[in-house]
């Protein structure tokens, strides 16, 4: 409804213009951080390099159009990708020694293409993590453009994954699900294999990921990026109990009843995947959905765009204990097996089958609404 509510605003403004003959105000706004004299200090907060002080959205208290289209200035796509936040964030991808690949990887000639990121080395590597943002305004490396504005970098982008990461000796891939038309417009021409975050993710798989040398391969996704990861589990899960140990999920808007997740996509999740959830507990507190086979816990805040940051920290652990699961003999694949040996003993000596389908399962939909996931992740 907000979004058939915001049409009809648009176009009574329209009209009213055209009845009054008055036309739009153009705002005439700097391109780059240092036009609008901001930095980042050191620790990644964006200050006014003469006052020091946090980004204020009221400049003019008296003209509010002024004041929410100085903001969306700063922070939204300006032609030909000179995007403020967004390529300052792409420099700092590239300042950890990741580099931009162009997708598809057959390009025509004057043919569109996305990109992603993805580490030197990162198919090479035994071990290898994705990172997944949500739906929007956001691109590659960032979780939440508001954070990155109004509070740091490191709890706006996805730096802090990057870093423990590579650390922890894995390859990174960094996924640009939102980069779905030529020169990053609107209404610029649909990228092939990128038409949407699920084709975008699917074309990375298809031709990186499938082909890397990884055999353990972790997922951190956010919001919308549980969708876009569901569908690829979907489309590959047996791929991903081969070779993906863990999915670690903010906050995520996936929902099994309307993916039409199967039986072995719910197994999975329920034995490899985790939910940090916004909610008031305190972090990690297991939390009954009702309506999800994922295991979700308490992300520590209950502000949506905040959830992987502030969840950082148990998530790495997560994918830690995982990948030993995995690796380790006597692990994960060991336990499987086990499990996979008494349950077919038992449904042969129990007259009523143990089989256990989707369709015998209620699967409502998850708590969050997926229409939800269509706003705007700012």
């Amino acid at each position: 409804m907000g979004f058939i509510f915001s049409k009809i605003s648009k176009l009574w403004s329209f009209i009213c213009r055209m009845a009054t003959g008055e036309e739009e105000e153009v705002f005439d706004f700097p391109k780059t951080l240092e036009e609008f004299k901001f930095y980042f200090n050191k620790e990644g907060q964006l200050r006014n390099v003469e006052t020091d002080e946090p980004f204020n959205f009221v400049v003019d208290p008296d003209n509010h159009k002024y004041n929410q289209k100085r903001y969306e200035a700063l922070g939204n796509v300006r032609q030909f990708l000179e995007v403020i936040i967004t390529d300052h964030v792409y420099k700092l991808l590239e300042d950890h020694k990741l580099r931009r690949v162009k997708i598809p990887v057959d390009p025509k000639p004057e043919e569109p293409t996305s990109f992603f990121y993805m580490s030197e080395d990162a198919l090479e590597k035994d071990k290898l993590l994705i990172l997944i943002h949500g739906n929007g305004v956001v691109r590659a490396g960032q979780w939440a453009r508001r954070l990155i504005i109004n509070d740091c970098l490191d709890s706006g982008t996805q730096l802090p994954f990057i870093e423990w990461a590579i650390k922890e000796g894995y390859g990174v891939i960094v996924a640009n699900t939102n980069y779905n038309k030529a020169n990053d417009k609107k209404d610029g021409q649909e990228i092939r294999y990128s038409e949407t975050p699920e084709d975008h993710m699917e074309c990375v798989w298809k031709n990186f990921i499938h082909k890397s040398k990884a055999s353990a391969i972790g997922i951190v996704a956010h919001s919308y990026g549980g969708v876009v990861t569901l569908e690829l589990a979907k489309n590959h899960i047996d791929e991903f109990w081969r070779r993906v140990f863990a999915v670690a999920l903010t906050d995520s808007v996936h929902s099994f009843h309307h993916q039409n997740g199967d039986e072995s996509v719910i197994h999975f999740y329920t034995e490899r995947a985790k939910n940090w959830a916004s909610s008031l507990d305190e972090l990690d507190t297991p939390i009954e959905t009702y309506s999800d086979y994922c295991p979700t816990v308490a992300a520590g805040t209950d502000k949506h765009e905040y959830t992987s940051y502030s969840s950082r920290f148990s998530i790495f652990k997560f994918l830690s204990e995982k990948y030993r699961e995995m690796t380790e003999p006597g692990g994960e694949k060991a336990e499987s097996s086990e499990k996979e040996s008494s349950v077919k003993k038992e449904a042969e000596e129990t007259a009523m089958s143990q089989d256990i389908s989707a369709s015998q399962i209620d699967v409502e939909m998850n708590s969050q609404n997926p229409d939800e996931s269509q706003k705007e992740e700012l």
